[in-house]
């Protein structure tokens, strides 16, 4: 008897064939792929006539064949792994990819060991057939036609901008795309009044966090907001808030000047989508494209005091990494805490250095959103010094009882409900078994006349819906006691981790980095005349231990 198989089709849409592709840009010309909907058509007739189970249909509509990194096709791979298919249809080889080194690792190596046999229709490949030496050269020549084809975007959009066309997604704050040349910047009247206010601001000496202050105390909403508002759908996932860095970044902008300056950025190549900044040999500058916002004694003015600003800055002491940097977070608005080092002169003449932590959010908002949250690291120090060495103290008196603490304050189930749930994987195993062997003796009756095609499909169907259903439930099951075996080996992982430290005399940077994922840090309140700080530490492999949070005073 021949081996049942389910089918799973792929269709694929290239990045070019989209609407608003480079295609119909008139950048590339026409590629030969056919729709989605032909594709499956098509492939949908062949497995009707090879008598195959057509399972389910994968759609990447509009995804290039240079990533693998695609919905429908990562969902076809799942699904395969669980069984659900064991045969992937394609209508051509480039349908699957474009890299050949890719396509070759998926054919030979990934495909078979899921047990998954791989169809190629009008390139005649067939993984369990004689021909799939062909393979490996259709998949070079698909590449081949890949890196032909960035390389001729790649030159056309270079030719555009020599030209001095604007050719990014969006256009600058203070500026949109002209309505009747896309490549063409006029003035947005509206946001280049706030970019002539944030210059002038500059003018008169203030500083970069401050002049966001004043924006956000004033209501302006920051550019991606601006332009979700005013040229988009209204929806934005980035800050309404102006920060420092968006202020620098439009006082060193040239466009305000009516220049343009592309290619400053680029990908590695067409299979690597990196961003790299490129030489400034490659950029490419034109004057005069489009209006000024900013007269050039102002510009050339705000640049002089960019540059003895950056001047000042680096004559400071180079930054080095402090004990927590990159551990702490704000308990209010969820920024980091960032470092800063500071100086006190005592009348002895003498220094006494400091590290402080402060919301980064705090000091990019120019102190309008959010508040301070400073701590001392001396202070942080002793507070996670001392924890840790409980914690360790406690497991070398009784490892048992601090495991099955943390065991349950991980997992809500207590042994009978897993144990329940062992008996339901156990059933649903034996099931899902019993029905992919009742589906190969529907195929065995129907050959051999003893059903008739009528009763044959409405009993595969049946089957079929009752062993899905079973999969899912198997799949959620499977997931969830993965999940409680992995937070056990995490368990043992911490226990076995923070015993090495019950001696520990000091706390440096390694042991910070193998033991806290992260510490939350609140603000300073006064509570009954005293001053209180919530500080929550979050170990690597547990998270926050019960009874762990410190109120420093």
């Amino acid at each position: 008897m021949s081996k049942p198989y389910k089918v799973g089709i792929y269709c694929r849409l290239s990045v070019d064939d989209t609407s608003n592709s480079a295609k119909s840009r008139d950048y590339i010309p026409g590629d030969e792929s056919v729709s989605i909907e032909h594709q499956y058509e098509m492939l949908s007739k062949v497995v009707m006539l090879n008598g195959w189970v057509e399972v389910k249909t994968y759609r990447d509509d509009g995804y290039s064949g240079g990533s693998f990194q695609r919905p429908g096709f990562l969902e076809m791979l799942e699904d395969a792994r669980h069984g659900r298919i064991n045969l992937i249809l394609v209508k051509d080889l480039s349908r699957l990819g474009r890299d050949y080194v890719a396509v070759g690792r998926y054919t030979d190596v990934i495909f078979p060991a899921l047990g998954c046999r791989f169809v190629s229709v009008l390139d005649c490949l067939d993984s369990e057939g004689d021909n799939t030496d062909m393979l490996h050269f259709r998949s070079l020549m698909n590449d081949y036609h890949l890196k032909d084809l960035s390389g001729k975007i790649k030159s056309v959009l270079h030719a555009k901008k020599e030209s001095g066309q604007f050719l990014s997604a969006y256009a600058p704050y203070g500026y949109r795309k002209s309505t009747e040349d896309k490549h063409k910047l006029v003035v947005d009247e509206e946001s280049a009044a706030v970019v002539r206010r944030i210059y002038g601001l500059r003018h008169d000496g203030m500083g970069y966090g401050k002049i966001a202050a004043a924006l956000n105390q004033d209501g302006v909403l920051s550019p991606r907001w601006y332009w979700a508002i005013h040229y988009g759908n209204g929806r934005c996932k980035y800050s309404r808030l102006w920060s420092d860095v968006t202020v620098k970044n439009i006082l060193k902008d040239p466009v305000y000047l009516g220049s343009i300056l592309q290619n400053r950025t680029g990908t590695r190549s067409y299979k690597d989508k990196t961003m790299i900044q490129k030489p400034e040999s490659d950029w490419i500058f034109h004057e005069n494209t489009h209006e000024a916002i900013v007269a050039r004694e102002t510009w050339e003015a705000v640049q002089e005091l960019n540059r003895r600003s950056k001047l000042r800055a680096a004559g400071n002491n180079p930054p080095q990494p402090s004990l927590f940097s990159g551990k702490l977070v704000c308990a209010d608005c969820g920024y980091s805490l960032v470092a800063c080092r500071e100086a006190q002169h005592r009348k002895n003449g003498s220094v006494k250095r400091y590290i402080s932590y402060y919301c980064a959010q705090f000091a990019r908002s120019g102190h309008s959103v959010c508040s301070w949250h400073r701590i001392y690291e001396i202070s942080l120090k002793r507070i996670v010094l001392g924890e840790i060495r409980a914690h360790a103290e406690a497991v070398a008196l009784d490892e048992a009882a601090v495991l099955e603490k943390l065991k349950k304050q991980v997992s809500s189930k207590d042994a009978s409900r897993l144990e329940l749930e062992r008996q339901e994987i156990g059933r649903l195993r034996r099931r899902i078994l019993e029905l992919e062997q009742l589906t190969a003796k529907l195929y065995e009756d129907k050959v051999g006349g003893s059903i008739s095609e009528a009763v044959f499909t409405m009993l595969l169907q049946k089957n079929e819906r009752e062993r899905i259903q079973k999969v899912e439930r198997l799949d959620v099951l499977l997931a969830e006691a993965d999940k409680a075996q992995q937070d056990m080996d995490n368990i043992q992982a911490w226990a076995a981790s923070i015993r090495k430290y019950l001696t520990l005399e000091d706390l440096d940077r390694e042991t910070v980095e193998a033991l806290i994922d992260h510490i939350e840090v609140g603000e300073r309140s006064i509570v009954d005349g005293q001053r209180r700080q919530d500080i929550k530490i979050y170990y690597r492999f547990v998270g926050q231990i019960e009874g762990g949070a410190f109120q420093h005073g």
